[in-house]
């Protein structure tokens, strides 16, 4: 049997492509990055540059979809409850840049599944905001993301945190554990 160019190139044509996958093991698989949306994304240091979430957070976010719910309870603003990452997260600047300082430290219910395509990702945090007018606000809080596999990369789609404001000596003993500074 001849098989010409042409047939050849109809028979690549009518061949299903693979689904794409994105890691699932390493610093890119999604618990990984869960930690270091959390430990990296979102601290603040004293003398850090102003926060701007396009540039801080392109890596965990489709900056360019339109598609997504996220939902924090502790959400500056009137609403806590988005369906667009950009505008989540430019929800965060003004609290991210009114702060000295935003340390976190991770305590338990870490967790994963992951497939090809899809991958949810949960785990515990506590967290110290000591804001430029002097306030320090401790919470104790969980989270929740689920990710989607985007050309080879995984980036958040769904978002549940919730936190609750504690006082800053119930959650100490995390930082001292981690060797950061309360």
């Amino acid at each position: 049997m001849k098989i010409t160019f042409f047939s050849a190139a109809l028979i690549v044509a009518a061949t299903p492509v693979a689904a794409q996958t994105c890691p699932q093991q390493g610093e890119n698989a999604p618990m990984a990055l869960h930690e270091a949306w959390m430990m990296e994304g979102w601290e603040r240091t004293e003398g850090d540059p102003e926060f701007i979430f396009a540039e801080e957070m392109n890596r965990y976010y489709d900056l360019e979809s339109q598609d997504g719910v996220f939902y924090d309870n502790f959400a500056p603003g009137e609403t806590q409850l988005f369906d667009n990452a950009a505008i989540y997260g430019a929800n965060w600047e003004d609290l991210q840049n009114g702060a000295r300082s935003i340390l976190h430290a991770l305590t338990g219910g870490n967790d994963q599944i992951v497939s090809d395509s899809v991958a949810s990702t949960t785990l515990g945090f506590v967290g110290r905001i000591d804001r430029l007018d002097g306030a320090i606000i401790a919470f104790d809080g969980r989270s929740q993301l689920g990710w989607v596999c985007t050309q080879g990369v995984w980036k958040i789609r769904h978002e549940l945190n919730y936190a609750w404001v504690v006082e800053p000596e119930e959650i100490a003993h995390y930082y001292r554990q981690t060797g950061a500074a309360e």
